[in-house]
């Protein structure tokens, strides 16, 4: 089994897909096989069954598609290596997961909701995440790959790791936020074991899920977060990246400013790439208007 799931990363590597995805194969693949071991013999009843087994850990449909995904490029893999001769998920994903659904709109938490979630929290290793969330706008996958160097205190800024979807990572830093992530490296100081910003209390990297299990802690008890509930009802990493923007938005900030903070491509609008040429968005109103615009939160 372990050298089948090898043979597959390696191909999936050569074939350019990101780290992130090959973890994610990986750990679909090991778990499916876990119960599948001669995947050649699946048929479509086992396959109901494992949708059955999935769904019972209330997991979003959005997950269960990203899971049925990984089995079918799984698939495509056995069978270029003649071991398979069909892909029995692409027929079982069209029937069971690729069906017109209610579209669900992220929860956006308001100003109090935030302010509420952070004092309740007494752990700056609990802090330091949320605030760098909100006042930042970056997405899960950047905020986890952070290091100490991305942090400049002299010129008050935050440039956020290489991402394929963002165009701008440099964020201005508020004196909040400075104060805050001081704060934490001092408390990382005595814990820490790799050069992520992130560690636990043990001192290695946290683990994927900290940061959500963390929000889904306090949000809890406010009524911000119901385990296994829409999206509209649940708390997560990547609502603080709609807050971001929705409070930057009610504080009147100017719409291109906002998407160079977002670090979206502003290609489709020729216009504001003029102005840009000109230093109408040069760095330094863009912080002047973040300072104006973001909240405190502590």
């Amino acid at each position: 089994m372990v050298r089948v799931i090898d043979a597959f990363l390696q191909d999936c590597k050569i074939r350019g897909r990101t780290k992130r995805s090959l973890e994610s194969y990986k750990s679909v693949v090991k778990e499916f096989l876990y119960h599948y071991p001669q995947p050649e013999k699946v048929d479509k009843r086992d396959l109901r069954d494992y949708l059955e087994h999935l769904q019972g850990r209330d997991l979003h449909i959005a997950t269960l598609k990203t899971y049925f995904s990984a089995l079918s490029a799984f698939y495509d893999f056995l069978i270029y290596e003649e071991k398979a001769q069909v892909n029995p998920i692409l027929p079982f994903r069209q029937r069971y997961l690729d069906q017109p659904t209610k579209h669900d709109y992220r929860q956006i938490p308001e100003l109090k909701d935030v302010r509420d979630l952070l004092a309740g929290m007494d752990q700056i290793n609990h802090i330091a995440p949320i605030v760098t969330l909100a006042k930042t706008g970056a997405r899960f996958g950047e905020y986890f790959r952070m290091e100490p160097e991305h942090i400049d205190f002299k010129r008050e800024t935050i440039t956020l790791p290489e991402a394929a979807k963002r165009n701008n990572r440099v964020i201005p830093m508020d004196s909040e936020l400075q104060a805050v992530l001081e704060v934490y490296l001092e408390w990382r100081r005595g814990h820490r074991r790799t050069n992520y910003l992130w560690v636990s209390e043990v001192g290695g990297h946290i683990h994927k899920d900290w940061t959500n299990e963390i929000i889904a802690y306090y949000a809890g008890p406010l009524d911000l977060h119901e385990p296994g509930g829409p999206l509209e009802k649940r708390l997560t990493c990547h609502c603080f990246r709609g807050f971001f923007t929705t409070e930057l938005r009610k504080a009147g900030i100017r719409d291109e400013y906002l998407q160079k903070l977002r670090g979206d491509s502003l290609k489709k609008e020729t216009w504001k790439e003029h102005y840009l040429s000109k230093g109408y968005m040069g760095f330094d109103n863009i912080r002047e208007e973040y300072l104006r615009c973001m909240p405190e939160l502590l």
